[in-house]
């Protein structure tokens, strides 16, 4: 949890360019340096001198030493709780760094507490990032949505936030300007673009929960408080989607048991923050989901009856694995559960000519199965249904490991989310800032065999061309001391058919190792399928007296067939 401050260097403002930030002279050094927007006392822009990462590094008052680092443990421990249930959160970190800014906040702390440096929250600058700017304003309906740039997107994610937010008693937890929440854009299976709600600065969770005598009413749990200045809400004035999104994280804390719930504190926490005072934050979660628990219990009992069904197994995972088990479960809740009704088994081909068709899941599994195969490149077209093959894929290798520990762990990521300086790393990264993983957790994940699904290789901003292979196990050395020849891993790489016929073979080959890469192209969808996708869609929509599909094709309706070769599912 805390970082050498060696690790960490104030960026001088010539540094950074075009990031839109003021800059300020600190006092003492008399160096220009950028300074984000905030209330916090101290913050300035820091590069990790070992990987050249930006950081936003912040002290939120002026106090002792065990003050500032008090307060920097709660903001650490509320974001690991946020990170755990699938909201995406900026990676944290602690450390202890000279003061900066004006000749008056030096001479508070020198005079107050005879100090020159104080402890410092480091968040990693989160790409793409973009706050909102303002409090939504809620409107009845399906869908919460979002005005960016003028346009109207459908936004995803709110009710994760609000449901974890509510639980810790976050009373800041948008902020009345919006600025304790943002969002990136991402696209969904469909290829439209929506906005991905992300939460940061969670400096007012457990507000009140030291004081036993004045801890927080449960009453209160009906309604939503979005900022400390700002009105609080009415759970049934949020939109439908963003109602069932808070119902589904609430599930998932509800099922979470007491030994997960201590290890949100770890041992520097405990140590920071007082065993005593830990016992009475536990003890007010506790109560606070139970009431929670008891507003809510009507829709719970209606939500997806198999989410109990799997408690057991999934509680019987180590934390390391329910961290990826929780973000893999979050996103096919939210992204693939209504697309999967549609889904069509679908057939691959060893070349582009589909003149050898195979089914896609024996080719799956074969490969799972083959010693000699460790790269499968899954090609196709755009909108020919790679992003939610390899979604699916995900769930199944996770069902399969529940049921059988010797199984692979799937980890699955979205390439298009990382620039060209950062695509390197992108399993490393996805691990340290989804998943918050630690350095012991690596080393246990080291112990398993693992599947990396990397979607979109034709995705990467600015068509960067990299070997993430030899990026995996050169990120991991140097992450965690010989893991080089550690690591068991397979990767499946998804990627345009059409890209990848301008790609060196060279790409997808790790050097000094021996392997054999897997080529398979998805195939069009054969008449019988297309019959068969068209039906499951109209019984599904039984109320919308669709026509009967299976005569409209065989009057030989070219155009329809056509389009339902790549129907993008």
């Amino acid at each position: 949890m805390l970082e050498p401050s060696e690790h960490f260097r104030l960026i001088p403002s010539h540094e950074i360019m075009n990031r839109g930030i003021e800059d300020r002279k600190d006092a003492r050094t008399g160096q220009t340096y950028k300074r984000p927007s905030g209330t916090s006392i101290c913050v300035g822009v820091f590069e990790d001198t070992q990987t050249g990462e930006h950081w936003i590094g912040k002290v939120g008052n002026i106090g002792t030493a065990q003050e500032t680092l008090l307060e920097a443990c709660k903001e650490k421990v509320a974001n690991d709780i946020y990170g755990y249930y699938g909201i995406r959160v900026p990676r944290l970190r602690i450390c202890r760094l000279p003061i900066i800014g004006e000749d008056y906040i030096h001479e508070y702390f020198q005079e107050q507490y005879d100090t020159t440096h104080a402890y410092y929250v480091m968040s990693r600058w989160l790409d793409r990032f973009k706050p909102y700017g303002y409090l939504p304003q809620f409107k009845s309906g399906e869908q919460h949505q979002l005005i960016i740039e003028g346009r109207s997107l459908n936004e995803k994610g709110l009710g994760h936030i609000l449901a974890v937010g509510q639980w810790l008693n976050d009373i800041d937890v948008l902020n009345p300007g919006g600025k304790n929440i943002g969002y990136q854009l991402q696209t969904d299976t469909s290829c439209q673009l929506y906005a991905l709600s992300c939460k940061i600065d969670p400096g007012y969770s457990f507000y009140g929960f030291e004081d036993i005598q004045n801890a927080p009413e449960p009453v209160t749990i009906s309604n939503l408080r979005l900022g400390t200045t700002a009105e609080m809400i009415s759970f049934d004035q949020l939109p439908k989607q963003t109602q069932r999104e808070y119902h589904l994280t609430l599930m998932k804390i509800i099922n979470t048991d007491n030994k997960t719930l201590n290890s949100f504190f770890p041992s520097e926490a405990r140590e920071a923050i007082g065993e005593k005072t830990i016992k009475q934050w536990v003890r007010c979660l506790d109560e606070r989901r139970e009431a929670m628990k008891t507003v809510h219990q009507t829709t719970l009992k209606s939500l997806h009856p198999q989410e109990e069904t799997n408690k057991t197994n999934t509680q019987q995972l180590p934390d390391y694995l329910q961290r990826l088990h929780a973000y893999a479960q979050f996103q096919y809740e939210t992204e693939v559960r209504e697309k999967a009704a549609f889904y069509i088994d679908m057939d691959v081909s060893p070349s582009c000519s589909n003149d050898v068709r195979e089914p896609l899941q024996l080719s799956l599994t074969s490969f799972l199965k083959s010693e000699s195969e460790r790269v499968l490149l899954l090609l196709g077209a755009s909108g020919s249904g790679k992003s939610l093959t390899t979604q699916l894929f995900e769930m199944k290798l996770w069902k399969a490991y529940l049921k059988d520990q010797n199984q692979p762990i799937p980890i699955r990521i979205e390439l298009k989310q990382f620039s060209n300086k950062t695509v390197g790393q992108c399993v490393l990264n996805n691990l340290l800032d989804n998943y918050h993983y630690s350095h012991e957790y690596l080393c246990k994940l080291q112990k398993h065999d693992i599947i990396c699904i990397l979607d979109g290789y034709d995705e990467i901003a600015d068509q960067t061309k990299v070997n993430l292979i030899e990026t995996f196990f050169k990120s991991m050395k140097d992450k965690v001391k010989g893991s080089n020849e550690k690591w068991n891993v397979k990767f499946l790489i998804s990627c345009r058919d059409n890209y990848y016929q301008g790609l060196e073979s060279t790409l997808f080959h790790a050097k000094q190792k021996s392997h054999t890469v897997k080529i398979r192209y998805l195939c069009p969808i054969l008449p019988k399928h297309q019959i068969e996708y068209l039906m499951q869609y109209r019984s599904k929509n039984a109320h919308k007296n669709l026509p009967d599909y299976s005569t409209i094709l065989k009057d030989d309706n070219k155009s329809l067939s056509e389009l339902l070769c790549n129907p993008l599912l």
